[in-house]
């Protein structure tokens, strides 16, 4: 779950390496974010090689979060970190691989360029 203000690590090589939470999309009023839903981020920390600079705005997707996610055959899934990776505009990824775990729910959201990047997919 991740709102207003959250901290999150890059999960991407495109050089950041915090990110914090401006607003979440995607609907109304709306105040919360989970894996798969896509942010609109500020750039707080960076890497040596970076593709972005410090305190730029870019849409971000949620890789893995914090709060545990319940699926409907019972199952629950919760990660150690809130991570998200970098997109651009035109919502393609900035980086070239993705670093660490990634949430199954990316598939019922239709992100399969992200779970074929990832190194390993939690269902």
């Amino acid at each position: 779950m991740i709102k207003m203000q959250t901290v999150l690590i890059a999960a991407d090589n495109s050089g950041a390496r915090y990110m914090q939470c401006i607003k979440p999309l995607g609907g109304f009023n709306r105040k919360t974010s989970y894996c798969g839903d896509v942010i609109k981020v500020c750039v707080k920390r960076l890497k040596l090689i970076r593709k972005v600079k410090r305190s730029q705005l870019c849409l971000a997707l949620i890789a893995r979060t914090r709060k545990h996610i319940i699926k409907k055959d019972g199952l629950k899934t919760k990660f150690g970190t809130n991570a998200a990776i970098l997109l651009n505009a035109k919502k393609k990824v900035l980086g070239t691989r993705i670093v660490g775990a990634v949430s199954h729910s990316l598939r019922q959201k239709r992100f399969l360029k992200f779970l074929l990047m990832s190194g390993y997919k939690v269902y």
